[in-house]
């Protein structure tokens, strides 16, 4: 919906918060983002005082939407998490789906973009994923096979796919992903120091739910009472990587000190919230359970920016971490991901409970 309004209330900025503050918005564009007694009174004026004015959430690992998958409806999924302020959706497609079904899914992701402005296209999580990680034995793929994967690739709609570092044939797969635009993600994965900093190297470029999925390359350790650099260690020493966050509010899939160690080692601007929501009944709060298994979660992405409040982040760092970081690591911070004259008025207005009032979308 492209209109001409002005929103008062709380605006949060990536380095403040303008308490009595203002945005201003011109044919979905935002033109004005600051003081309230400065703004243009352009159009509809809403008075959201009392309320956080953000950047809409971007969730760039996200299977499902309520019971329903990506594969199955990208556009029910896109319209549930539309709700709870996410504007900016990649429909991920796990590597059980197998190639054939991977295509099918990724057509379907295809026609909802033409309709659904809020899907921004596909994150493919495999298919070289580390088998004692999430992927049964029998079908793990013994290396990256270039005529095998280039037409999950080619689509068009694909911004960026996981991978373990440690599957042969990676190196060329990583080639082709940063030779067609696609961001690489390292996860599934015990790969080693040499191996997630060669990574590294070569243009990976973010973490795929960091602590999650992962494990260590030598076990047990080579000497009793030590313990040795596993993946997840490995990938924080890395410059210049983000690392997505699966911010439950049990502490399930991240602990909390973990999470408070990964912000003071690389710091807020660095850290994605992913909801890596799942389909299916199970689930316990905003943690889901399958046969008595950790399987994703049952998030949204309002509620991740309430975990990550509680863990102690900021608003201007829970902007950062819900919006700003994960546009700029799909390469898009131009258009959305802050609440800065001329990008796109995609805004959610949030009660100061971390209830959602309302979504604007460009």
């Amino acid at each position: 919906m492209k209109d001409t309004y002005t929103l008062y209330g709380a605006v949060v900025k990536d380095d403040c918060i303008i308490e009595k503050g203002a945005v201003t918005v011109q044919d979905g564009r935002i033109i004005y983002a600051g003081p309230g007694g400065s703004a243009p009174l352009l159009g509809t004026v809403e008075d959201w005082t009392g309320a956080y004015l953000l950047p809409g959430f971007i969730d760039i690992h996200c299977h499902a939407g309520g019971e329903v998958w990506c594969y199955e409806d990208p556009r029910a999924v896109a319209k549930y998490h539309l709700r709870h302020g996410t504007t900016g959706l990649c429909c991920t497609l796990y590597r059980d789906l197998g190639a054939d079904g991977i295509l099918a899914a990724q057509e379907k992701v295809k026609a909802a973009m033409a309709d659904t402005p809020s899907i921004l296209g596909v994150h493919l999580e495999g298919p070289y994923l580390n088998p004692r990680y999430g992927s049964k034995p029998s079908d793990r793929p013994l290396a990256a096979v270039r005529a095998e994967y280039m037409p999950l690739l080619e689509t068009g709609i694909v911004r960026h796919v996981t991978y373990a570092p440690e599957v042969e044939g990676t190196d060329g797969f990583l080639a082709d992903l940063l030779r067609l635009g696609v961001v690489g993600s390292i996860g599934h994965s015990e790969a080693s120091p040499e191996q997630v900093r060669r990574a590294a190297d070569s243009g990976a470029r973010c973490v795929t739910h960091l602590f999650d999925a992962t494990g260590s390359s030598i076990s047990p350790t080579r000497w009793e009472g030590t313990i040795e650099v596993d993946f997840n260690a490995a990938a924080l020493l890395c410059d210049d990587f983000y690392y997505e966050i699966i911010c439950d509010s049990q502490g399930v899939h991240v602990r909390r000190e973990m999470l408070q160690l990964t912000k003071k080692l690389v710091g807020a601007s660095h850290i994605i919230g992913i909801t890596d929501a799942c389909g299916g009944p199970g689930g316990s709060g905003d943690v889901n359970f399958e046969d008595g298994e950790l399987m994703g979660s049952k998030l949204t992405m309002d509620q991740v920016a309430k975990n990550f409040y509680a863990a102690g982040f900021s608003m201007s760092e829970i902007a950062m971490v819900t919006a700003g970081n994960a546009a700029r690591l799909l390469g898009i911070y131009g258009e959305i991901g802050s609440l800065d004259s001329g990008k796109r008025a995609d805004i959610v207005v949030l009660s100061k409970d971390f209830t959602v009032e309302r979504v604007y979308k460009a």
